[in-house]
């Protein structure tokens, strides 16, 4: 087990970490005690932060020294200091979803917000565009022998959609299943690619899947909001997703941007090979369809 990191040892950016992004970076040396501790506050979300150390304690089975040594661990001088912390970042989140609450009630004004914000995240993402990275990444879809694509939430949501567009480029992949991944990803090696999505909040399984890959020398591929995001950490190649929204959930928008746009790019390569898949595919599929009046 890793030693606890004292405050004064660390950096300007592990001192600014979230709960969360400590807790994950610090994951792989923790105990079996202190992972259910960690397991527990994330689950919790913000209620973790009106528990007292004996509450963690009895609800992770340990005792409230591990408890306090769990704060420590992470870099915090106490258990009263990861309290504080879980309390500012409850009401960040409660800022959040105060946005939500503050949306246009009205649907076409809802339609100009959501429209107006869409752009925003279209225009940032295309500022950060490296064209390089982007060739990167078009390379490790099409040489890669297995591509295996998992995320929770949103993100098992965008892993679909990308999924779905590369299938109609002749790449083939498979649909990770939460409840599965160390079996899938222990399947893979350097000649596959596991690709993994993960927004805030972070998912601690498909964390912990990107970890295993990366342990084991398969190429991970990331999608994911922040350059110091837990999965950019353990990736070889990050694509970061810009997903302001009225809701409380990461939009979709720029993502589908994107991920059209690699495909674009892949089935460009062998347009003639494309074309004739589509074909194939329209010719199976459609006595499923309505066609009258096409």
């Amino acid at each position: 087990m890793l030693d606890p990191m004292p405050e004064a040892s660390m950096t300007r950016r592990e001192r600014s970490e979230s709960f969360l992004d400590r807790a994950t970076r610090l994951r792989p040396g923790m105990s079996k005690g202190q992972r259910r501790i960690a397991d527990l506050l994330v689950r919790e979300g913000h209620g973790s932060a009106f528990f007292t150390a004996s509450d963690v304690a009895g609800r992770a089975d340990v005792s409230e020294s591990t408890v306090v040594r769990f704060a420590q661990f992470l870099g915090y001088e106490g258990y009263l200091e990861m309290r504080q912390a879980l309390a500012a970042e409850a009401q960040q989140g409660m800022a959040k979803q105060a946005r939500f609450l503050e949306a246009p009630t009205r649907a076409a004004s809802a339609l100009v917000e959501v429209a107006r914000t869409s752009q925003d995240n279209i225009q940032r993402m295309l500022s950060q565009v490296d064209e390089s990275l982007l060739d990167e990444v078009m390379q490790l879809f099409m040489q890669s022998r297995t591509r295996v694509l998992i995320g929770r939430g949103i993100s098992h949501h965008m892993a679909g959609l990308l999924g779905y567009l590369l299938f109609l480029v002749g790449i083939p992949n498979v649909a990770g299943h939460a409840s599965d991944l160390s079996l899938q990803v222990a399947a893979l090696d350097r000649e596959d690619l596991l690709v993994a999505f993960s927004f805030h909040p972070y998912s601690l399984e498909t964390l912990d899947a990107a970890a295993f890959a990366k342990k084991r020398g398969v190429p991970v591929l990331a999608f994911t909001d922040r350059e110091d995001a837990p999965l950019a950490k353990l990736a070889d190649r990050t694509l970061l997703v810009p997903g302001e929204n009225l809701i409380y959930s990461h939009s979709t928008v720029a993502f589908g941007v994107l991920a059209s746009a690699l495909v674009a790019a892949i089935g460009a390569q062998d347009t003639e090979g494309s074309l004739k898949r589509v074909r194939e595919a329209e010719a199976v599929s459609r006595p499923g369809f309505h066609t009258k009046g096409l």
